[in-house]
């Protein structure tokens, strides 16, 4: 039994459409769950919330928090794990922290963001990018060594 050639070709014309369909689905979810930035930032929350995982204890809500006093910020820049200060930190001093938010470099791949993250132990992680504030002080820092 042999298959004509015009059902081949319907057949990548269906299989392209899906893709494409399913492509402009992702970019839609994507894009619904990143809040608009705020003109004003404080100092205290100068991470920028756009929040790209979560995982189970905090993925109910769907939508990105402020940081706060409790939460345990990790900068991690590609190397090395940094704490507000911008020092080297240890990450066993923060294994008991209730929620965790690592802030990493805007250019830094969703892969290697993911193994950042398992690098961490806590129960609670939130992943987000640096704004343009953090990453000018993160390479000052880098720089003066």
């Amino acid at each position: 039994m042999s298959i004509s050639s015009q059902e081949n070709a319907m057949t990548e014309i269906a299989l392209a459409m899906a893709m494409g369909f399913f492509s402009v689905m992702v970019l839609t979810a994507i894009s619904m769950g990143v809040p608009a930035p705020k003109s004003s930032v404080k100092q205290t929350a100068a991470v920028s919330i756009a929040v790209l995982a979560q995982n189970s204890a905090s993925a109910g809500s769907g939508q990105a928090s402020k940081l706060t006093k409790k939460d345990v910020l990790v900068i991690f820049d590609g190397k090395q794990y940094r704490d507000r200060s911008l020092n080297t930190l240890d990450l066993a001093t923060i294994r008991h922290a209730e929620r965790v938010v690592l802030a990493v470099t805007p250019n830094l791949s969703m892969s290697a963001a993911m193994q950042a993250q398992k690098g961490i132990s806590a129960k609670n992680i939130v992943i987000t990018t640096l704004d343009p504030n953090w990453n000018q002080a993160l390479q000052e820092k880098s720089n003066a060594r």
